[in-house]
């Protein structure tokens, strides 16, 4: 196993115990994991993935937002927590005017519009050869996630440079510093149940405690959006 996913099942966040995204991260990641560098997540919900990147990256900076008031707490001393929506670009600009991230990590609210708004913002903020993370892509795939006419699972799987939801100057920006698009489907079954947390050390298909379908067949997508 490797040291990312061990981290996120030990914290207890789906990344890891779910959703399989850690094992997809961590070959990007590795080559970075001792540098100085500074994150930004946009959802912080129980803040179990702000403690696995904080122990992961042990010389790193964190921040993060949410529009909750209780997920905007203490959780360590290289983690800083805003109220904020993802979408909020005044407020964005206020909190990180002058900042730049290494690594942008979007786990918030999964609604189509917001993942594409987030991105518009927040993608001149990552730093040249950074990385922008734009997880749970199978909303996209959920209607009641769906608010926009862009789909973004299918955006990032065949992009052409064209996003209707983003202004046209960003979206060139966008086209002149995207490096690479890289988008993963979850290839396991997931170690715990999404819906009861019961572990499933044997990898079975259904969850022997509340029969959800913890197998690939039920999907999970994430992706990485490379800097140039």
């Amino acid at each position: 196993m490797d040291p990312l996913t061990e981290i996120g099942i030990r914290h207890d966040t789906d990344k890891a115990t779910f959703h399989n995204f850690t094992s997809f991260y961590e070959q990007y990641f590795r080559s970075r994991r001792y540098d100085e560098m500074t994150i930004l997540e946009l959802g912080i919900l129980n803040g179990k993935s702000l403690l696995t990147l904080q122990e992961y990256f042990p010389n790193a900076t964190i921040h993060a937002i949410d529009i909750n008031k209780e997920s905007v707490r203490e959780y360590g001393p290289r983690i800083h927590t805003y109220l904020c929506s993802q979408d909020d670009e005044s407020k964005l600009n206020e909190l990180f005017s002058d900042m730049a991230f290494d690594i942008i990590i979007d786990d918030g609210s999964h609604m189509t519009l917001h993942q594409l708004k987030s991105l518009s913002i927040l993608f001149e903020k990552v730093k040249p050869g950074g990385l922008y993370v734009c997880e749970d892509l199978h909303t996209s795939l959920i209607q009641s996630y769906v608010n926009s006419e862009t789909i973004p699972l299918r955006l990032f799987e065949n992009y052409d440079g064209k996003i209707p939801e983003i202004e046209p100057k960003r979206n060139e920006y966008i086209n002149n510093t995207l490096q690479e698009i890289k988008v993963y489907k979850r290839d396991v079954n997931g170690y715990k149940c999404y819906r009861c947390s019961s572990v499933n050390e044997k990898r079975f298909e259904i969850c022997e405690t509340c029969s959800a379908d913890v197998s690939t067949k039920n999907p999970s997508y994430t992706s990485i959006l490379f800097k140039k």
